[in-house]
C-alpha cells in the first residue's frame, strides 16, 4: 500500500530537519533548534522572550533556557523593556547576525542542490509551498515579497 502524501511530507520534513541539524552542527557547532531561534529573531527583530516563545511555539521556560545559552555563546543579548521593566527584550549580536547569514546561505545552498538533484523545478516548488502555507495559516508567507 503506498504511503499517504501527508505522511510522506511529514517524513520528508523530519529528514530535512535532521539533515539541517547535522549540517549546522558540523559547520557551526549549533543545533538546528537554536538556529531556528536565531532565524526567527532575525525575522521579527528585537522582541520579548514571550513573543519569541509564541512565534516558535515553545514554552516561556524553554525560551528562557535557550536565551541564556545563546547569550553565553555570544549570539544574542538582552535588555529590560523600557515599557515594562519585567520583560526582557532579545536581540541578535553582530555574531548572531553573521551566523544567520552564513547558516541560511549554507542551508539554502544544500536545499537547492537537493531540489536540483531530485529534478524538481525550484520556482514551481516554492510557489506550491507558498500556496500550502497560505491555505494552512490564512496568511502570507513570511518570505513572500
Amino acid at each position: 500500500m503506498p504511503e499517504s502524501t501527508s505522511y510522506l511530507l511529514h517524513r520528508l520534513v523530519a529528514e530535512l530537519d535532521r539533515a539541517a541539524d547535522r549540517l549546522l552542527r558540523a559547520h557551526f557547532g549549533i543545533s538546528y533548534s537554536r538556529a531556528l531561534f536565531l532565524f526567527a529573531l532575525h525575522e521579527h527583530g528585537t522582541v520579548t522572550q514571550h513573543e519569541l516563545a509564541t512565534a516558535l511555539g515553545y514554552s516561556d521556560p524553554a525560551i528562557s533556557t535557550m536565551v541564556q545559552s545563546l547569550i553565553r555563546d555570544g549570539h544574542v543579548e538582552t535588555a529590560r523593556s523600557p515599557e515594562h521593566g519585567r520583560k526582557r527584550l532579545v536581540t541578535l549580536t553582530p555574531q548572531g547576525r553573521a551566523f544567520v547569514a552564513q547558516g541560511r546561505h549554507l542551508l539554502d545552498d544544500r536545499f537547492n542542490d537537493l531540489v536540483l538533484q531530485a529534478g524538481v523545478d525550484l520556482q514551481h516548488y516554492r510557489a506550491l509551498t507558498q500556496q500550502l502555507f497560505q491555505a494552512l495559516t490564512g496568511q502570507r508567507s513570511p518570505h513572500e515579497g
